[in-house]
């Protein structure tokens, strides 16, 4: 299982993420919380039994692939982008289902 310690961490890995699979979160992680998805922990398995693990035991964040899009999207349209306004598109990603330029 590989961990990775809140956003700014899962910002400075996304190119590392895989090109399938999910970011698991904590089954308490609530996915309207600002504090949480900035200092949560997400998960990705290595296995296929953590996978299976992973399902039964833990929530989802968002598809490792669709994070990579959301912040690579955001560079492309503003290249000069913060963290701060990377952790802005996510947080919009999860409410509106669509990318912020």
């Amino acid at each position: 299982m590989i961990v990775i310690s809140g956003f700014d961490e899962l910002l400075q890995k996304y190119k590392e993420l895989p090109d399938v699979g999910w970011l698991y979160v904590e089954s308490s992680f609530d996915l309207e919380s600002r504090s949480d998805i900035h200092s949560g922990k997400y998960y990705i398995s290595e296995n296929e039994d953590e996978e299976m693990d992973f399902e039964e035991n833990y929530g989802t964040f968002l598809e490792a692939p669709i994070f990579t899009a959301i912040i690579e999207n955001k560079l492309e349209n503003s290249p000069d982008s913060t963290k701060e306004d990377l952790f802005e598109a996510t947080i919009y990603y999860l409410e509106n289902d669509d990318f912020l330029d």
